[in-house]
């Protein structure tokens, strides 16, 4: 269109030379303008988006390597809801989650693993084999035999399903998607396609389907063909290694120039009796070496950096001031790409000079890509050779290869989510003191979660009222602080001051979890609270003597009104102070009294659901035991018995303060033991009872009276006052 408009009006303005004008500079706006798209190959930023485009082409994949791959089907997301609470009166609360199904096609090459997979650049599957979020995962590797996936058949129908042989492809069912903002993430995956490393040979060979017509020289760790000709996917793996067709009488095939047969005599191809004299080459050309790159810069994909681009650059010799970048969508390590963007620089002046001879038909046998030898011993290779008038023009370019041994190389700073081995997980259940400053209504359960490393996502809870029962969610628990266990037993302690002459061992189920030690200050305001066992202590100094084992010392025992009981060594330790500790809900936790709850558990990372059985213990509900208990004769026969209440909503001491009930009323229950008939029991409404004479004079002078406080929920554990003594 432009031609026409522009010859038209230069012809108007000009004539004749105008017009010619005009439809020059037309030409070169409709080149511009309707010139056909070009095709492209394989490039760096082809592997790194997931799609799921109609018609988009599928890579085939060598050796090893990260890609994005294509979603080939998937699923709607599938809505779970959970209700929780909504008992006396409180609105209940209604969590959605999602979850999806697909399957992702990634290479259209048969393929032997599936090692890592990245999920928004963080890992979902580790070197372990293990998932970070819950799902099901199966993997197709490409054969001509492969069944059709279940899951697949069930949504679509058997008749309608495809086992899409030839190409390999992995499927999740029901992939939590809570991680993702409740979106199908973007998946990439590292696939093993071959064992070892590839080189374009082997490469070449199976885009081309024959054996043998291709060679390679530089190993490379993974790369992905692409495009719409066999051309295209290769150019790049014969551009690094100077790939040229070498055309002789057994053949073809394309090979760079390192890997062909010894350089052959130019003087063996002229005719019997004639010798190559100088005059006989024609015309000798030298590019000027401000032609050439002054830095060759290639960019990779880098291993060592979870397949992230890497860089590498190296300078020409000579060169000028142009920097040639060349992008390489292929995986290689940071020394090999180094040693190559080397050998690039190297041969960049590799065909700067060009020889032009005239031959006689003899040269006709010269192997075209081939390497020769001139009288004066340099190497060249055969360009090109044109025949006229029984003469053979050769055209001849200096071959000057380069060093090809990988030279240590610095791949950068990895930028790379930890890969964690799979985790050793525990889950433990803990009955609570009441710890708080209003009075507990039901147990006070606390689940701790922990694993042996940190790679550990947490773990689902569910709570099983009773046997058979359906479980409940109960939210998630993330790995505590501390949680461990007691290496040797623990004696006995006191409750009243500081225990500085005993000290216990704990190892902690994480190495990396620390404890710290406080003053006393801390210590008495609260600091270092733990639970070994159904003991509530406190600690003031922790000394770690081991790999996640510390030795705790300074102790507060039985603190919260709890017994500083002798504990056996593997009882459970956790650190109360940490946020990660989570609470069961009050109206579960009433099902503990029964003895039946279950509590279930299962780690984000698998599918295997574990119990751990909920203890009938109920330690914040039950009352402190009383303290400082007398007996003072009455001086007529009988005797006086007095005590001082505790409350379980202040385990602190008020002088000449009266601490609050912490009940809704107060009352007593004393018992003499050994019972005697007609001797108690007794109830009262305060710290004291008074006993008669007659009664008195019935006990057994090694009676024992036990006093316990009848609480709202329990009875309070007993003060054992002797008669004597």
């Amino acid at each position: 269109m432009a031609t026409l408009v522009l010859t038209v009006v230069g012809g108007i303005v000009g004539g004749p030379v105008g017009a010619a004008l005009g439809a020059a500079i037309g030409q070169q706006a409709d080149a511009a303008i309707f010139k056909p798209k070009g095709r492209e190959g394989p490039r760096l930023a082809d592997l790194k988006v997931q799609a799921s485009t109609y018609g988009q082409q599928i890579p085939k994949l060598f050796g090893t390597m990260r890609v994005a791959g294509s979603v080939i089907w998937a699923t709607d997301l599938i809505e779970r809801r959970n209700k929780r609470g909504g008992g006396k009166g409180r609105p209940s609360t209604t969590e959605y989650s999602y979850a999806v199904s697909l399957a992702v096609a990634l290479s259209s090459r048969p393929v032997g693993a599936i090692r890592r997979i990245w999920a928004d650049g963080n890992l979902l599957r580790g070197s372990s084999g293990s998932f970070q979020e819950r799902c099901i995962f199966r993997f197709y590797g490409g054969s001509e035999d492969q069944p059709v996936d279940p899951l697949i058949a069930s949504a679509v129908g058997m008749a309608s399903a495809s086992a899409f042989r030839g190409l390999s492809y992995a499927v999740f069912e029901e992939l939590e998607l809570g991680a993702f903002g409740n979106r199908i993430p973007s998946l990439t995956f590292e696939v093993e396609a071959d064992a070892g490393a590839v080189d374009a040979g082997v490469v070449g060979d199976a885009l081309l389907g024959e054996a043998g017509r291709c060679g390679g020289r530089w190993p490379i760790a993974g790369y992905a063909a692409s495009g719409e000709r066999v051309r295209e996917a290769l150019g790049p793996l014969f551009e690094i290694d100077g790939t040229r067709l070498v055309s002789d009488p057994a053949g073809w095939r394309l090979a760079p120039a390192e890997i062909l047969p010894l350089p052959s005599a130019f003087s063996d191809f002229c005719e019997a009796g004639r010798v190559l004299a100088p005059s006989d080459c024609t015309e000798r050309r030298r590019a000027p070496l401000s032609a050439l790159p002054g830095t060759i810069r290639l960019r990779h994909y880098e291993p060592e950096r979870d397949y992230q681009l890497g860089q590498q650059s190296a300078a020409v010799a000579g060169g000028g001031m142009r920097e040639e970048r060349i992008d390489l969508p292929a995986v290689l390590p940071a020394g090999s790409a180094r040693a190559l963007a080397r050998k690039l620089a190297a041969a960049a002046t590799d065909g700067r000079e060009t020889l032009i001879w005239a031959g006689d038909l003899a040269a006709l046998a010269l192997p075209v890509g081939g390497l020769v030898v001139l009288a004066d011993g340099g190497a060249w290779r055969v360009a090109a050779r044109t025949m006229r008038d029984r003469g053979v023009t050769i055209e001849l370019r200096r071959f000057q290869p380069a060093s090809t041994e990988a030279i240590a190389a610095d791949p950068g700073l990895p930028v790379a989510s930890p890969d964690w081995p799979d985790a050793e997980a525990s889950v433990r259940l803990f009955d609570l003191p009441n710890i708080g400053v209003a009075a507990a209504t039901a147990p006070r359960l606390v689940v701790a979660a922990a694993a042996s490393n940190d790679g550990w996502r947490g773990a689902d809870l569910w709570f099983q009222p009773e046997a058979g029962a359906e479980p409940i969610a109960i939210g998630a628990a993330r790995p505590a602080a501390a949680l461990g266990v007691l290496d040797a037993a623990l004696a006995v302690g006191g409750t009243l001051v500081f225990d500085r002459s005993r000290a216990l061992t704990v190892t902690l189920v994480n190495p990396s979890m620390t404890l710290e030690s406080v003053d006393d200050r801390a210590l008495l305001a609260g600091a270092n609270r733990a639970m070994i066992g159904d003991e509530l202590l406190q600690f003031g100094i922790a000394e770690m003597i081991g790999p996640a084992t510390w030795r705790l010392s300074h102790l507060l025992r039985g603190r919260g009104g709890t017994a500083a009981a002798a504990q056996a060594a593997g009882a459970p330790f956790v650190l109360l102070d940490d946020p990660a500790l989570l609470p069961i809900p009050d109206d579960l936790a009433r099902f503990a009294e029964g003895g039946g709850a279950i509590l279930q558990w299962a780690s984000r990372s698998g599918a295997d659901v574990d119990d751990v059985a909920v203890p009938a213990a109920r330690q914040a509900l039950r009352p402190l035991a009383p303290v400082h208990g007398v007996i003072r004769p009455d001086g007529a026969g009988g005797a006086e018995l007095r005590w001082v209440r505790r409350t379980r909503t202040d385990a602190g001491w008020r002088d000449h303060v009266d601490v609050p009930l912490g009940e809704s009323r107060e009352a007593w229950r004393i018992e003499a033991e050994p019972a005697a008939a007609g001797v108690g029991p007794w109830e009262t409404a305060s710290p004291s009872l008074a006993i008669d004479a007659v009664t008195w004079g019935a006990l057994a002078p090694d009676s024992v009276f036990s006093i316990r406080q009848v609480g709202d929920f329990a009875l309070s554990e007993p003060l054992h006052l002797p008669l004597t003594g």
